[in-house]
């Protein structure tokens, strides 16, 4: 019989420790059910990090073969990085089968904003994609907020029982809320992306529902995924993200990170009022159009990129582009940050990595003074 893991789905072989889903045989054919490859127990318990074997249609090939035998879509969107987690693939599953919307990391919204408010945000945006879900969950995987009113939901609109299926794209929170639905540290949790390997099945206890929990999809477009891991973990906030307010005159430029800049382009008699939010892994910096491309390629204390993967990251083919952005409006760099302007419009060019996405969107947080 073929032996799986209980942490990321993949399936168990003694023979290769350089392949996936390995596990000495002597404990691979031994009596217990429930095991953990070389991979998830390193995770689990030393927190290290093994590359793995598997391309991004591989993660896809794997969502849509489960997808099959689901009877509802339990979708998981990242409040903080939420066009990051907009995957065109997901947003199709949503179109056609019903779906409960779950949105993570409420914990880590800066100032007062109400959960209501939240999902009143979510349903708005979800509606300009076509998509009108069963209902709105707003949790917390890291306080627990909110995550027995997922079951309350599944429970409610499938009152015997039904498959739900448990997608996102990568470091959204999925295992970490499948964890907290059914009580257990069962599906390995890690910060890197790509933990989940194949569709897990867990069913909640005492109940008729079972959660398919798949692997994190990849998106396109995230400035994230253009330096190193490291980098990478640092651009994913752990606690509230910092915001930073600007008044600035014509042509001032603010950095964010070593990966955007932006210069402002209003006539000196408007100065417009506006909110920078990312990560505290991230620096925000004004300076001077001069100074700005020195800082870019070699100050040390802006960051990301780091000085392991700085040189790579300046080698990125750059393009330059002007918004306008109206005030109650957000332009958004897709996983990155965004800002929000609170007195408009602010005009502004922005030089970036070809392939980052950058959106304007209804505001999300209306930034103060």
């Amino acid at each position: 019989m073929i032996k799986k893991c209980i942490g990321c789905g993949i399936e168990l072989q003694g023979e290769n420790p350089n392949s996936n889903g390995y596990l000495p045989k002597s404990v691979l054919e031994g009596d217990s059910k429930e095991l953990l490859c070389q991979r998830c127990f390193k995770i689990k318990n030393y927190g290290q990090y093994i590359p793995i074997k598997m391309t991004k249609e591989d993660y896809r090939a794997e969502v849509k073969k489960s997808l099959k035998e689901a009877d509802v879509a339990i979708p998981v969107f990242d409040i903080i990085d939420f066009e990051g987690s907009f995957d065109d693939e997901i947003l199709d599953i949503l179109r056609e089968m019903e779906s409960i919307v779950v949105i993570n990391k409420l914990d880590l919204i800066p100032d007062d904003k109400h959960p209501s408010e939240v999902a009143d945000w979510v349903k708005g945006r979800l509606g300009e994609e076509g998509i009108a879900p069963l209902d709105v969950a707003i949790v917390s995987s890291k306080n627990g907020y909110g995550i027995n009113g997922i079951f309350k939901k599944i429970k409610h609109f499938y009152p015997n029982g039904a498959k739900a299926l448990v997608l996102g794209v990568t470091n959204v929170g999925k295992s970490s809320i499948i964890n907290k639905l059914i009580g257990a540290k069962r599906v390995t949790v890690s910060k890197f992306p790509g933990t989940t390997l194949k569709s897990v099945k867990t069913e909640i206890p005492f109940s008729k529902i079972t959660l398919i929990d798949t692997p994190g999809l990849i998106p396109t477009g995230r400035f994230s995924d253009f330096v190193c891991q490291e980098c990478n973990q640092n651009i994913i906030p752990a606690n509230e993200i910092s915001r930073k307010t600007y008044k600035v005159q014509k042509d001032r430029v603010i950095l964010i990170g070593g990966m955007i800049q932006m210069k402002v382009l209003n006539d000196d008699d408007l100065k417009p009022i506006f909110s920078l939010y990312a990560s505290k892994g991230v620096t925000f910096h004004e300076t001077n159009v001069e100074k700005a491309k020195e800082l870019m390629e070699k100050a040390d204390f802006i960051t990301p990129p780091c000085d392991d993967c700085r040189d790579e990251f300046n080698s990125l083919e750059k393009e330059v582009e002007e918004y306008t952005i109206e005030t109650g409006e957000e332009l958004v760099f897709k996983g990155l940050g965004w800002l929000s302007v609170k007195r408009g419009p602010l005009k502004v060019e922005i030089t970036s990595p070809k392939g980052g996405e950058i959106i304007i969107r209804e505001a999300f947080i209306k930034p103060k003074r």
